[in-house]
């Protein structure tokens, strides 16, 4: 079993439509990500779930994420957390001696991570923004991490993503990506899935990829499988 990992499950709103988002994105394969209504659905689900019931939330940040800080391989400094949700990943972060920022489309999860930020008593500047206009600076963070928000992302709108969260890295800063694996459904519509071949078609013409492991959350008797991926913005491509 593999903590950390958020477990996906399909609510009965999704036989009416709407499939709950899995990190605080984006949901619908029929919508634009810069449509206001895409925005209203992500907030609707957190104004009308406690967060305990949030499938995505947990109070423990990603296994992947402290595996990666324990490591040694990212360099201290600004940290993004993509599509953060109510801020576990970011507060980790931050407490590890990050200077954090996390962004999520939905202003209900920002307001619930800035009551976590201050009950922590850390510093952590949460912002509600969109994955796809990231609004920092040109090589802002050694580190940006994605827990679930690029499974989101329309198939028309990744490689604006993909620019995105290249522009904001400093070069050799690292991106961790999680994302649903191929091996776990189809993935056809939100939340897409992929292979390791994919990540490399995508990826690898911005980003050195340090390595690709697929890796697994057990809950219940419940498999679902991800990709944990570690990229890096190489200095020769600056």
């Amino acid at each position: 079993m593999l903590s950390g990992l958020s477990i996906y499950s399909w609510s009965p709103d999704y036989k009416s439509g709407f499939a709950p988002p899995h990190s605080g994105c984006y949901n619908s394969p029929a919508m634009e990500m810069n449509d206001g209504k895409t925005q209203d659905r992500w907030d609707r689900y957190y104004r009308k779930h406690p967060l305990e019931q949030v499938p995505w939330e947990e109070s423990q940040p990603s296994a992947e994420l402290v595996k990666l800080i324990k490591s040694g391989l990212v360099e201290k400094g600004a940290a993004l957390d993509i599509c953060c949700g109510s801020a576990n990943n970011a507060i980790y972060l931050a407490k590890q001696g990050f200077t954090c920022y996390g962004i999520d489309i939905s202003p209900t999860a920002i307001d619930h991570g800035k009551e976590k930020v201050v009950k922590a008593g850390i510093g952590c500047k949460l912002t509600t923004a969109n994955a796809l206009e990231l609004p920092y600076p040109d090589s802002t963070f050694t580190l940006v991490f994605d827990r679930g928000c690029f499974h989101t992302i329309e198939p028309q709108d990744r490689n604006r993503f993909i620019k995105g969260v290249y522009r904001v890295l400093k070069p050799s800063g690292k991106y961790q990506l999680i994302c649903f694996s191929s091996k776990d459904h189809p993935g056809l519509e939100v939340p897409y899935s992929f292979s390791p071949e994919e990540i490399h078609r995508l990826f690898s013409p911005l980003f050195k990829i340090h390595r690709i492991r697929e890796v697994s959350d057990d809950k219940e008797g419940f498999t679902r499988y991800f990709l944990s991926v570690l990229m890096e913005k190489p200095l020769d491509m600056v």
